[in-house]
């Protein structure tokens, strides 16, 4: 039996083809297709609220990709991809689970917000390219690799994107790589596994590409968040009183401590 089973590889083990599960966007997209023009339009203003550092960024940011990771869920995971693989529940309830976190998030983000969200430049210009590469690039690269127009993969329906844009939105609204990085876990995850799917597809270039962005998303990520200048000490020194003046011995105090002109005068005569 163990002989049998060598034989066997791990395209042997998937329930479907390439051209099976491509047509399951196509019918993704007949089912819901305003979704995704509705959801494009809102992570534009989203990303344009983070490049102005608005104050509630974070907060739109965290609801847009919470109802995203909901719709997918639930149009694709528990819809079209679950009639020919019974495991797409478990990624689907994953899906819902980041769905959940990313509203509670938003709650508190809504509550804590600052007067303007302080980011780097550069990791705000590869979040916003990389967002972007999630809501039209994703989409057309597809269309490159041979698929047909009606059965592209779009924001807020198909995974891929969802979480593309993810990456990118948590890195533009986010400053505290401690906070984005633990919302950001599920999308790489999906990401790399969706990718590894691809390559038993034997779509390599799709698969190639897709695990490009995953390392570039991680890698934006871990980018400074802050600016240097903040980080820097720009406090003025303390003040020195009078007092302390006077318990300086008097030598010292002519050779470390500045005086006035005036102060210099009254000194010498």
């Amino acid at each position: 039996m163990l002989a049998d089973l060598s034989t066997y590889s791990l395209q042997d083990f998937l329930l479907f083809d390439a051209a099976i599960y491509r047509d399951l966007f196509a019918q993704l997209n007949a089912r819901a297709w305003p979704v995704p023009v509705v959801g494009i339009a809102a992570a534009l203003a989203c990303l344009g609220l983070a490049t102005a550092r608005h104050r509630w960024a974070p907060s739109a940011s965290a609801a847009l990709l919470a109802a995203a990771f909901a719709a997918s869920a639930w149009l694709f995971f528990f819809g079209v991809y679950a009639t020919i693989n019974w495991a797409a529940i478990y990624p689907g309830w994953a899906f819902v689970a980041e769905a959940g976190l990313l509203l509670v998030a938003s709650v508190v983000f809504a509550r804590s917000a600052q007067p303007r969200i302080s980011l780097s430049t550069p990791r705000l210009l590869a979040g916003t390219a990389f967002a972007l590469h999630g809501l039209f690039v994703h989409p057309l690269a597809g269309w490159l690799f041979g698929r047909a127009a009606d059965g592209l993969e779009w924001f807020a329906l198909a995974p891929d994107p969802t979480a593309l844009v993810a990456i990118g939105l948590l890195a533009v609204t986010i400053p505290h790589r401690r906070l984005a990085l633990p919302l950001a876990a599920l999308p790489l995850l999906w990401l790399a596994a969706s990718a590894m799917t691809l390559w038993l597809l034997e779509t390599p270039g799709e698969a190639l590409l897709l695990a490009a962005a995953t390392m570039v998303g991680l890698v934006i990520l871990l980018l400074p968040a802050r600016r240097l200048r903040e980080n820097a000490v720009t406090d003025p020194l303390p003040a020195i009183r009078p007092a302390e003046i006077a318990s300086v011995p008097r030598g010292l105090a002519a050779t470390f401590l500045p005086t006035s002109p005036q102060g210099a005068r009254t000194g010498r005569s």
